[in-house]
């Protein structure tokens, strides 16, 4: 058998090796003949490709003779692609025209890649231009379904969040949105906040294309969990192109030029770009700014064995943020800023072997830095003296003026008005270095195309966190430096194969992966975790025909596991601070008061059960040609398992402090403006003196109070569940019309329910005057509900008519909801936890029973288990307590009364539903010539203020300012090509 399969593999190589060709060729340019340099010449199903020279010529080696797609494309040409088939005898000379209005296929909606087995859109420049776009989160309004978004002015924090909504839903879809520009990620995990990153400081004007990736990924994409947006900027030679866009909220200006340098020196892209957005057109100085640089440099090398290097080196960044200092509707002398200002680096290499045993070799490093500086001034007052605290170590402290003592752990602010400068200081840092190879075979008609690769990524934060320009002002306050936390390191080894087996009819196409993790956490007790994310895509491919009704369909499948890594604020809890009042005395008649309080640090809490976050991926889905209309059906079924909790889980401990009451004081001799106050700060005790010296110290009587020490753990919640549907319906345009229609649109389903044990505790104090003895253990938390279950349905209809003669392109595009529903969930899998209240007063169950979700009813929800403080570890059940104790024991039950949690309202869990709505769009582009181009949108032009009807409360609202639709807002864009 050994010697079988070894005759076996040497003639399927040898095989493999008789299909292979050499493919040569040039690329021209199509009006003037001229040859194009730096075109790419590229082989997907390869993996593989060439540059061409300065003469336009290019060579690929050991390439398969099959149905592989060469694709041929150039900055500032309409991408080319030829069947390798049809051309495997002779050189291939390949025309490129200019991508210009004056073409007859111009697209102006997002495009899904057909090649890959995934559901993969692109958006190329032209449909930016005519979207008119000044942020990278306006593209994704192009995917099926989506809407217009209402932040439509820079001065709001803009992010994506793929096949995902809101930031309540479990899991936060926007944290596990990857984005990438040019190769550099783009990671918000070092950061105190779990959120999805701001794009703003990206420039809109130098972006090439946008691909966005909805499906499963590939094993390449690592610390994923929802999709991956992909940003390519300007590479390869280009007019001068001058940019100047006008709306109301935002001026938008910026040159960029792509370099020939000559004698095989390569090609330089820079680009400048300024944007300044106001929040309010009738207060226009809390603004937000945009310098955006970009520099890039690009060549390709020969070796000695005349194999290609593609040289590829770019630094590109921002300067500018938030400011409303010169607002002169706020407080004389308060302000509020924030830096955004970026700078991100990368150089990469790709060796284009075309061996029979190598492929491609891609290798490089990037980086990623940013500061995220905010200042704000605020005005203070105060009216007597209050306390200021500092203290960072367990102890009793009292007051200190600050002139007396600077460093007191305790200091007293002074009296009257004065100004306070805060200042958050968080400035992220990501690099990242990676190794990959690709080597393509053939073996009879299967096609192999094997990627295999390192990565090695590290995340840090050098910002030196919260501080204040002036102590003597500062309120309470710990000094906590993101500097000091350890940087995460995360090296992935991947595998993944593509297989494509080409039958007489039809082809199938096989691609599957794994890609394993190590995150490095120094100094931490989480040490080294491991994750393991397999991943499979495939389809079939039949029943192409040119000709018939039916030209072709695609079955696609794919199921696969993305992990998303945790950010710092989940990875280091801080030490957190309880401060009690422990004696305070009366205010004097210059306003000062005297203040001791006891200081309770809560140690670090790890989590030794914390596991990475991720999501389980599955997806099918339709591509199919028909006579006049493409269609396009995709289904996802995605569970979010292990999602991080975005607030950490209280745990309460049973502790005891003195409180020295300021009415120990009557019987004191001393008089009140020759007393001196001193606390001792081991055992909290209260001494009295004379500063005169005519009476005796004296020591004050206390009480002993029984209180909890609290402190915070991170953990994950419940998992959750995303499923839909999104479509898309091209048809062909109506050549009499020059129009063509595309119907899109989805249906979005998500249900998430949070089943944690939550500890909490009320701020009320027991009859005897002592903290609140109980803790109650909530399922999901002290809410009234836990989880929740939205359904969006969402269908667009885009009319584009476009006139090449003219060269003119106008597009409408309707979008309307049809379903936008949202219900409030109170669950349980072991039993029941709200119950229906027979009045607002009420705090024990109807005893008619009756559903939460049904009619309009209060609504009360109780612990599952409570613990008193002289038994911590006795749970007891809630409600069969609650109950006996409302017969039996009423001191117990006005206790217990303290823990029930009840509606505000009688509709919490009634379903949020509203009627249909829809609004309009309209976008023109104009070439004039070959050097100038103009164009205008209106979103929302209709501007409507129609009412529409909420189900919920019975009532009609209006869509004026409710952000289901977009505000009526407008622009114009003049481009300028030099």
């Amino acid at each position: 058998m050994r010697y079988l399969w070894t005759v076996f593999i040497m003639c399927m190589g040898i095989w493999g090796k008789a299909q292979t060709i050499t493919v040569t060729g040039r690329v021209m340019e199509h009006s003037s003949k001229t040859p194009v340099e730096f075109a790419t010449v590229w082989i997907e199903s390869v993996g593989t490709g060439a540059i061409t020279d300065k003469d336009g010529y290019f060579r690929l080696e050991q390439i398969p003779c099959d149905e592989s797609k060469l694709t041929v494309s150039c900055l500032g040409y309409a991408i080319q692609e030829l069947n390798l088939r049809s051309y495997k005898d002779k050189p291939l000379t390949i025309y490129l025209k200019e991508a210009t209005l004056a073409l007859d296929e111009v697209t102006v909606t997002a495009k899904r890649k057909t090649d890959d087995a995934t559901t993969a859109y692109t958006i190329d420049r032209t449909v930016l231009d005519h979207l008119q776009s000044i942020s990278v989160a306006d593209a994704v309004s192009m995917l099926p379904g989506e809407r217009t978004g209402n932040t439509y002015k820079l001065t709001e924090a803009q992010s994506i969040a793929l096949r995902g909504e809101s930031g309540s839903e479990l899991g936060n879809p926007a944290f596990g949105t990857a984005v990438e520009i040019d190769g550099v990620r783009l990671s918000g995990n070092a950061v105190q906040r779990m959120s999805g990153t701001d794009l703003r400081h990206i420039g809109s004007s130098h972006i090439e294309s946008i691909e966005v990736i909805t499906g499963v990924p590939s094993v390449e994409y690592g610390d994923i969990a929802n999709g991956m947006v992909k940003v390519k900027t300007f590479q390869g030679r280009t007019p001068f192109l001058i940019e100047a866009g006008v709306r109301p909220h935002t001026q938008l200006y910026s040159f960029s030029k792509g370099f020939d340098l000559g004698k095989q020196r390569g090609m330089l892209n820079t680009s400048y770009e300024r944007a300044r957005s106001v929040s309010d057109l009738a207060s226009p100085y809390t603004s937000y700014t945009r310098n955006a640089l970009t520099l890039k440099y690009s060549n390709t090398f020969l070796t000695a064995r005349r194999k290609q290097i593609e040289l590829n080196a770019n630094l590109s960044g921002n300067i500018g943020g938030l400011n409303s200092e010169s607002d002169p509707d706020a407080f004389n002398n308060t302000y509020q800023k924030s830096h955004d200002n970026a700078v991100r680096g990368s150089i990469s290499a790709l060796y284009l072997a075309n061996s029979s045993w190598l492929s491609s070799l891609h290798a490089g490093v990037s980086f990623s830095y940013t500061d995220r500086l905010e200042e704000e001034r605020t005005r203070q007052s105060m009216a007597s003296t209050h306390p200021s605290i500092h203290s960072m170590e367990e102890g009793y402290f009292v007051g200190e003026k600050y002139e007396d003592n600077p460093n007191a752990p305790i200091t007293l602010l002074p009296v009257g008005y004065w100004y306070q400068t805060a200042f958050t200081d968080s400035k992220p840092l990501t690099y990242n270095a990676y190794l990959k190879a690709r080597w393509a075979h053939r073996f009879g008609q299967i096609h192999n195309n094997l990627l295999a690769g390192a990565e090695l990524k590290g995340d840090g934060n050098t910002g030196e966190g919260v501080y204040y320009a002036d102590r003597l002002t500062t309120s309470d306050w710990r000094e906590y430096r993101y500097s000091t936390l350890p940087f995460t390191h995360n090296l992935a080894l991947y595998a993944e194969d593509e297989i494509k087996v080409q039958f007489p009819t039809s082809r199938l196409n096989v691609k599957f992966g794994l890609r394993s993790d190590m995150t490095f956490i120094k100094e931490s007790e989480y040490g080294t975790v491991s994750s393991l994310s397999p991943r499979l895509n495939t389809s079939y491919t039949f029943a192409e025909h040119q000709e018939g009704w039916i030209q072709g369909i695609t079955l696609r499948a794919g199921w696969g596991k993305a992990v998303k890594l945790p950010s710092f604020d989940i990875l280091y809890p801080r030490t957190t601070y309880r401060d009690r009042l422990a004696f305070a005395a009366s205010t004097t008649a210059e306003g000062t008061s005297y203040y001791a309080y006891y200081t309770h640090p809560a140690r670090l809490q790890y989590n030794k059960d914390l596991k990475w976050q991720y999501n389980i991926m599955r997806e099918l889905g339709i591509d199919a040609q028909f006579k006049g209309v493409r269609v396009s059906v995709s289904f996802y079924y995605n569970t979010m398992k292990n999602p991080y909790s975005s607030s950490g889980r209280t745990i309460y401990t049973p502790m005891n402090y003195k409180f020295t009451d300021p009415s120990t004081l009557e019987g004191c001799p001393i008089p009140a403006e020759n007393r001196l106050y001193r606390i001792d700060r081991n055992t909290g005790i209260v001494t009295v003196s004379d500063k005169t010296g005519t009476y005796p110290s004296q020591q004050l009587d206390y009480t002993v109070m029984r209180d909890w020490e609290t402190t915070s753990v991170n953990f994950n919640t419940s998992s959750s569940t995303r499923m839909g549907v999104e479509w898309v319906l091209d048809f062909d345009r109506i050549q009499i019309l020059n129009t063509s229609i595309r119907i899109d649109g989805k249906y979005y389903r998500y249900k998430g329910v949070d089943e944690e044990l939550y500890q909490s505790s009320s701020s009320l104090h027991s009859a005897d005057g002592q903290p609140y003895q109980y803790v109650g253990y909530y399922i999901g938390g002290t809410g009234n509900y836990n989880g929740m279950i939205t359904r969006l349905l969402n269908t667009n209809l885009t009319l584009t008519t476009h006139i090449p003669k003219i060269r003119m392109i106008f597009s409408l595009r309707v979008e309307g909801t049809f379903l936008n529903s949202r219900q409030n969930l109170s669950e349980y899998s072991g039993g029941i936890r709200s119950y229906v209240l027979d009045s607002r007063d009420s705090n024990l169950p109807s005893a008619s029973g009756g559903s939460i979700y049904e009619g309009e009813h209060y609504v009360a929800t109780y612990p599952l288990y409570y613990v008193s403080r002289d038994d911590v570890h006795t749970q007891k059940p809630f409600m069969e307590t609650y109950l006996w104790a409302a017969e039996h024991d009423t001191r117990l039950y006005n206790e217990l009364s303290k823990l029930v949690q009840k509606s505000n309202s009688g509709y919490m869990f009634k379903e949020w539903k509203y009627s249909p709505y829809f609004s309009a769009n309209l976008n023109v582009t104009k070439e004039i010539g070959n050097h100038v181009a103009v164009s205008f949108y209106a979103n929302n032009f209709f501007d409507t203020m129609r009412k529409i009807k909420s189900y919920h409360t019975g009532t009609d609202v209006s869509l004026f300012g409710s952000g289901y639709v977009p505000p009526f807002n407008y622009g114009i864009t003049l481009k300028l090509k030099l």
